[in-house]
């Protein structure tokens, strides 16, 4: 990230208001989450590291901005908090048990969260659809995903728990959004998967 991009964050969570409630799609399928490491990633203002840590799960959030960080710190000490650029993420493989990744989107960490995950771990991400772009923030084809992009891009490593894509709305308007909750698959049934995938 650069410098630029840092500063802007840094500066957008220093005004922060409180954070509010958390991602409806979290809450709705929080169930799905075992017990255990869950990595908050673009954590922001941790509404939603709050809601895990209060559920009882260990809970690390990651954010390029200090000042948001330090901020959910104060609020709930349970939660560690680590500044980390996430165009270049130091979490150890294997070592998480969950990952949430809500209002974000940087391709280059589909390959990123499935090494972090234990098998059978879950992965839930949450982000807006390129339909967004006709209607309001974000309209910046980077951080939009096409119809059916995040299956397809997470098929390979993972069995799909829970999906929504399309309209939606969460009680803060109409969105375009597209949404899982996917398990991360041991090596053998990945290798399985690879090759029904490629047709060998």
């Amino acid at each position: 990230m650069s410098r630029d991009d840092r500063e802007h964050w840094e500066n957008a969570h220093a005004k922060a208001a409180a954070p509010g409630p958390a991602a409806p799609f979290l809450v709705e399928h929080v169930h799905l989450l075992r017990p255990g490491l869950v990595v908050d990633v673009a954590a922001g203002t941790g509404r939603n590291a709050a809601f895990l840590a209060a559920r009882g799960h260990r809970v690390i959030a990651l954010d390029v901005a200090r000042p948001a960080l330090e901020r959910l710190h104060a609020m709930d000490a349970r939660i560690a908090c680590v500044q980390m650029d996430l165009d270049a993420p130091g979490v150890r493989a294997g070592s998480v048990d969950a990952v949430v990744v809500v209002n974000f989107l940087d391709r280059r960490l589909f390959a990123e969260v499935g090494r972090w995950l234990r098998p059978g771990g879950v992965l839930v991400w949450d982000t807006f659809l390129i339909d967004q772009r006709e209607i309001g923030h974000p309209r910046n084809p980077s951080f939009l995903l096409a119809r059916g992009e995040l299956v397809e891009r997470l098929a390979g490593d993972f069995r799909m728990l829970a999906t929504r894509e399309g309209a939606v709305d969460d009680g803060g308007g109409r969105e375009f959004r597209s949404g899982v909750v996917a398990e991360r698959l041991g090596p053998e049934a990945r290798a399985v998967r690879r090759r029904t995938r490629s047709g060998v």
